[in-house]
């Protein structure tokens, strides 16, 4: 049986229990449920080939999906993305934690496949704002994560609509029903030549007048 906790921001000392047994999870190579700004996601531990596919087989995504990147520090960007220009420097001071997603090109000696085989090269990634995930953000390094839904299906708000087996799942860090907002922000990082140029491929929680307030060149995707 996956062990459960309600989070309660309140009990310190609950929480620190709590995410000790989240890290220790996902060390072993299991995956764990845990809420974001608007949803309850599935992650694990993104260098786990293993764990990220049993990610993938539990949502029943399609050969080809790759998971999210999700990361509780901005340096750790510069550890697994090249070509980090102070355009996206400036995002990511910015906007994270927050719903802002960025597409950029992963270093070519990162050992990882994230679903995708390794074909695509480019991955997403952010850092979101919820306490408790950042928490453990924090301590474990990136995390492969996705939506608890099946593929295709809406975001789940409520942890006990997760439709998942007992053995599938290592820890349920539970923090109510959740409520419901806006996606986030996707940006891509477009290479031309040796230009590395942002545009907006989805306009979600941030505004493309807001980006374009940090970045003025930052253009959407044609």
């Amino acid at each position: 049986m996956p062990e459960v906790f309600e989070i309660n921001l309140l009990d310190s000392k609950g929480i620190d229990n709590a995410r000790e047994v989240v890290l220790d999870s996902l060390r072993r190579g299991e995956i764990i449920v845990a809420a974001i700004e608007h949803a309850y996601v599935f992650a694990c531990d993104a260098f786990d080939r293993d764990a990220v596919k049993r990610l993938h087989t539990l949502r029943a995504d399609d050969y080809g999906v790759a998971s999210q990147v999700m990361i509780g520090k901005t340096q750790t960007l510069q550890g697994i993305a090249q070509n980090v220009t102070p355009e996206v420097k400036l995002l990511v001071e910015n906007f994270w934690p927050g719903l802002l997603t960025l597409h950029v090109q992963p270093h070519q000696g990162l050992s990882w496949d994230l679903g995708d085989g390794g074909d695509l090269n480019e991955f997403a990634v952010r850092i979101p704002k919820r306490d408790f995930f950042l928490s453990v953000l924090e301590k474990s390094g990136p995390l492969a994560v996705s939506s608890a839904a099946l593929a295709g299906r809406p975001p789940i708000v409520d942890i006990g609509f997760i439709a998942a087996l007992d053995s599938e799942i290592g820890v349920y860090a539970e923090e109510g029903i959740l409520e419901p907002g806006l996606a986030s922000t996707v940006i891509r990082q477009k290479k031309n030549g040796a230009d590395f140029g942002l545009e907006l491929v989805r306009e979600g929680s941030i505004t493309l007048a807001q980006l374009q307030e940090i970045v003025p060149t930052l253009s959407k995707e044609e």
